[in-house]
């Protein structure tokens, strides 16, 4: 090893810059001289140059694909080579797993340089709204510390200063309508002399170009047209209605800002229909060797044209271009690139190669929210074009928008991602012990070490703690369950973990005085609701908000009908609580009847919006296409399902509504066939729950006493189980409501509850273990004789609510 490492550096890097990556990384661990060599010649870009010399000699590049994983919050990188036959030919593929990135989801991520600047490319998590900066070759991400503006617009890219030897992350920013400045300029130097945040550029942005460099930032936000970074400047693209100035510059090295013409169309384009908002009008910026290019769009807008133009930068100040590349796509294999929505992404071959291909990337709407995604290779030679990869995925974005690209060049190099601040301190060993201390902590008790110091508060509040955190203190998944009681204070309710109570531990909680319906948890909260109030709470934390039942006024005269009476109904409202992954936010569903009559079948309802701890207004321009019954909706990945109510409105057919809160929209699915029509002679009831992570549809007979459950699969409904319950005491459904809860992964055992009793029900042997009954409770209350005293029959006064320990 002394002789190794007596070598001359250049001897090293020599044979070092011919290996993959990961090799390099393994060969930091020989000794501590070919580490410090290594960390030196990173912000050189070896590797880069490396990949260049193998661009000479016809070695094409790779494919970057960025798609969601089966994690809420997780994002998978792929590697996928340009020649299909080297993956089997399937274009459906998406290659090699690189790794992953957590706290992004991946339908909301989206790539900003689909041309990686030396070797980095530039992430933004729509979701989290949050810039990452990542090395798909080494592995290694960061994400930037958040800008401190107020933006209605913004717009950002990546650049390299080759006299600093940084990369400098810039922002164009569109104040508010009250901001003085208007627009304004933000640099971001990881890892650079500045520390470790954003500032605004020396002098900001010229008061000449303003109106202009607003006009570029609206362009690009609305039209998803992020800047190109080539020859030292970033570049925006303007709003086509201002043809004289068609591109703003900003100069990584200088700081400064510039502009450069449009090229000299040869065929004018028709003037762009008056708008709102700017639209696209068929170009785009690319960068190819280094060098600025914009791509003409002329499809559907020249007759009898079905083609795109490449033009070439030639020279900023006389502001000269030439036609480089005209592709015509009626002679092609090419329908997919006959679409609206296309996007040349970059090269791969030398010029003078007869294997030079152009990248090509289109984006088909389907249905709905869902979008066919394709990379072609165009051959400028041979003219001929060839699919590489193709998916399907769901677009999160709101529908006016343009669905934001998943794809990038991939370059092997060694560029450093620097760290945050943020991300050292969580890094470091003592941070690391912390966690683990903290994962095993009750959640108040970690919700209380937030006041140790702000170390700990940053690293309790990390999404990613949350998530490990969740993992870990449910990494049995077995339900876990929590008894409802009259507490004290502002939320008037206590919470009693059921295994507490099964020890016989004394427990200080009172019997309610009013009754109240419990939701399974959604993303870590439940929702407690009253007749007139309906409580957020997190019953691990102590968390919880109190938001008062909405009765819009609608100037109707009839008179508000009078509730059915079971243990899983507080008045005349139907309450879900569900999960908008878009904003991350809880929002609550309130269905309220106005009108309820079984023997006209006319009903009036309406559905009202609540977002949680937000300041939106309550909305209320959402209706049910189907009357829903009274039983408590299920909720499954940011969807809530209420079974419908076939004794009102003109259908007699049983069917389960959904309300998807991403979209906004209900939609009906049929119930099995098993399900007949209700008549006045069936006394069989229907609801819908969610067990495993599955939709269910019950369906109660109480003359047979059984409840057959079905679950829906890959939209195909089939048999789960069938519960019998003739040989079960206290549980027939002739005097109850019984409602599965959940099942024991272990034993399969199902957890029922009828809002009195909660127990345990073996399929094998079609018994029901009781784990606790109201009946069987002491009763300890400011209000004498309680039970005795009610007179409503089958009033609940002591709920059930299972709830996931989530902070």
């Amino acid at each position: 090893m002394n002789k190794a490492a007596s070598l001359p550096d250049e001897m090293i890097i020599e044979v070092l810059q011919w290996l993959p990556i990961k090799f390099v990384l393994r060969f930091r661990a020989v000794c501590r001289s070919w580490d410090a060599l290594l960390v030196m010649t990173q912000g050189e870009g070896v590797h880069l140059l490396r990949s260049l010399h193998l661009a000479a000699r016809r070695e094409p590049l790779k494919l970057l694909y960025i798609s969601p994983t089966a994690r809420f919050l997780s994002t998978a990188v792929y590697a996928r080579s340009f020649t299909p036959s080297s993956l089997g030919g399937s274009t459906g593929d998406r290659g090699h797993l690189l790794f992953t990135i957590d706290g992004a989801r991946g339908n909301c991520v989206e790539v900003v340089t689909p041309v990686p600047c030396r070797g980095l490319t530039l992430l933004y998590d729509a979701l989290a709204m949050a810039y990452c900066i990542c090395n798909p070759a080494t592995r290694a991400t960061t994400r930037l510390p958040p800008s401190t503006d107020i933006a209605s617009r913004s717009t950002t890219g990546l650049g390299f200063d080759a006299r600093t030897k940084e990369h400098k992350v810039v922002s164009l920013i569109n104040g508010m309508c009250h901001d003085k400045v208007g627009v304004r300029c933000e640099v971001y130097t990881p890892g650079g002399c500045y520390g470790d945040r954003w500032r605004h550029v020396a002098g900001g942005v010229p008061s000449s170009l303003r109106q202009l460099v607003s006009s570029a930032v609206t362009n690009a936000s609305l039209n998803k047209l992020p800047p190109v970074f080539a020859n030292g400047c970033l570049h925006w693209l303007m709003d086509p209605t201002t043809p004289t100035v068609a591109i703003i510059c900003f100069s990584i090295t200088e700081e400064t800002f510039t502009c450069a013409r449009a090229p000299p169309f040869s065929v004018p384009l028709p003037a762009p229909r008056p708008t709102s908002r700017p639209c696209s009008s068929g170009e785009h910026l690319t960068e190819m060797h280094g060098q600025l290019y914009m791509v003409r769009d002329l499809r559907n807008r020249v007759p009898h044209a079905c083609s795109l133009e490449i033009w070439k930068l030639l020279d900023y100040g006389s502001g000269g271009w030439s036609l480089h590349h005209q592709i015509n796509f009626s002679d092609l294999l090419g329908r997919d690139l006959r679409e609206p929505q296309i996007r040349v992404i970059g090269s791969f071959g030398d010029c003078r190669s007869s294997r030079k291909k152009i990248i090509i990337a289109t984006s088909k709407h389907k249905i709905d929210n869902k979008y066919e995604k394709k990379v072609h290779t165009y051959d400028p030679r041979s003219e001929t074009l060839e699919t590489i990869l193709s998916v399907i995925e769901t677009h999160s974005s709101p529908r006016y928008e343009r669905p934001s690209s998943r794809f990038s060049l991939f370059e092997e190099t060694l560029s450093p991602v620097h760290k945050t601040d943020e991300e050292i301190a969580l890094s470091s060993t003592q941070a690391k012990a912390t966690r683990e201390i903290l994962l095993r902590l009750p959640a108040k008790s970690a919700i209380h070490s937030k006041l140790v110091c702000k170390q700990w508060l940053r690293l309790i509040e990390n999404e990613n703690f949350t998530e490990s955190y969740f993992k870990h203190k449910n990494i049995d998944r077995r339900p876990k369950v929590m008894l409802v009681g009259k507490g004290t204070g502002q939320l008037g309710f206590s919470f009693a973990p059921l295994n507490i109570c099964l020890r016989g531990t004394p427990s200080h909680s009172r019997l309610l005085d009013t009754k109240v319906v419990c939701s399974k948890p959604c993303h870590g909260l439940n929702l407690v609701s009253t007749e007139t109030k309906d409580y957020i709470c997190n019953p691990c934390t102590g968390f919880f908000w109190c938001y008062s039942t909405l009765r819009p006024t609608l100037g109707l005269h009839w008179r508000m009908p009078q509730a059915e009476e079971h243990a899983f109904i507080v008045g005349n409202k139907n309450v879900g609580l569900t999960f908008d992954p878009s904003t991350r936010e809880h929002v609550i569903v309130q269905i309220i009847y106005h009108q309820k009559d079984f023997k006209s079948r006319q009903y009036h309802l309406t559905c009202v919006l609540r977002w949680c701890g937000s300041r939106n207004p309550a909305l209320q321009n959402w209706v049910p296409p189907l009357p829903v019954n009274d039983m408590p909706p299920a909720y499954l990945d940011g969807v809530l399902y209420w079974m419908s109510e076939p004794r009102l409105g003109q259908s007699w057919e049983w069917a389960v509504v959904s309300f998807d809160i991403t979209t906004k929209t209900f939609q009906v699915v049929p119930c099995p066939s098993w399900f007949a029509r209700w008549h006045s002679r069936n006394h069989c009831s229907a609801f819908v729950v969610e067990l495993a992570g599955v939709l269910c549809a019950v369906l109660a007979d109480p003359a047979e006493d059984t409840l057959d459950v079905w679950k829906l699969e890959h939209g195909q409904w089939s048999t789960a189980c069938i519960i019998h319950l003739k040989a079960c005491p206290g549980y027939s459904l002739e005097t109850n409501v019984v409602v599965p809860l959940a099942i024991d992964p272990d034993d399969g055992r199902i957890m029922l509850n009828t809002g009195r009793k909660i127990g345990l029900y073996d399929p094998v042997e079609q018994t029901i273990e009781t784990l606790h009954s109201l009946d069987q409770v002491p009763i300890v209350s400011n209000r004498p004789n309680m039970l005795s005293t009610s007179k409503k029959k089958n009033e609940t006064p002591w709920a059930l609510a299972p709830t996931v320990l989530l902070i």
